[in-house]
């Protein structure tokens, strides 16, 4: 009887082994950082819990058009999200033949990277859903400035009945105009807005 029990316990241990085998190449596909590839731009999702902000890095990208973005996270919470009414009533702010892109949240152990092409030349402006107020906001150049985000001032679709556009988006994006952005490649975000003083960071 000792014998079997023996037996049926190592036959789990193996089948055990067997399966973890199977599962680890997976699970650290996912956990691991992706390798480096030349074709893609990556934007890398940081937060300053000290001084209240999440924010993208860089906050503003250069591209050819057909070009891949990564989006990479270590932190749950974010999301990427493109201005258009389609994503929650939000203006048009990116350009008229480009499809809406939406990542959903991002940053968990089984999700922490998003991935979009850029088929349409212009300028796309996108969001997080959960840190909006915040200002974390970004944009991307692809080949050259154009499209709704370049025509319409920032708020244009309060008329139409469109979602509100907040202060600090309003802050970030003056300082990413997309000229500076094809000229320099990247441009980061406003140094202020990662050290701010009470009530959202330390007492000044």
């Amino acid at each position: 009887m000792g014998a079997e029990k023996f037996a049926r316990r190592e036959l789990f241990k193996i089948g055990g082994i067997g399966a973890l085998g199977m599962l680890l190449p997976e699970w650290q596909a996912r956990r691991s950082p992706t390798a480096a590839d030349p074709n893609v731009s990556v934007i890398h999702v940081g937060n300053n819990y000290l001084g209240g902000q999440w924010y993208f890095d860089p906050a503003g990208l250069y591209i050819q058009k057909g070009q891949k973005v990564r989006w990479e996270s270590t932190k749950w919470g974010a999301t990427v999200t493109a201005f258009h009414p389609a994503n929650f009533n939000h203006e048009l702010r990116i350009p008229e033949n480009a499809k809406p892109f939406d990542s959903g949240v991002i940053g968990d152990s089984y999700r922490n990277t998003y991935e979009w092409t850029f088929e349409v030349e212009g300028t796309y402006d996108y969001f997080s859903r959960n840190h909006e107020s915040l200002g974390m906001v970004g944009r991307i150049v692809v080949g050259a400035p154009g499209g709704p985000a370049e025509k319409n001032p920032l708020g244009y679709g309060s008329a139409e009945g469109r979602a509100v556009v907040f202060p600090n988006e309003i802050k970030v994006f003056e300082a990413l105009p997309s000229q500076e952005i094809v000229a320099k490649k990247t441009v980061a975000l406003p140094k202020d807005f990662l050290f701010r003083p009470w009530p959202y960071g330390d007492r000044q």
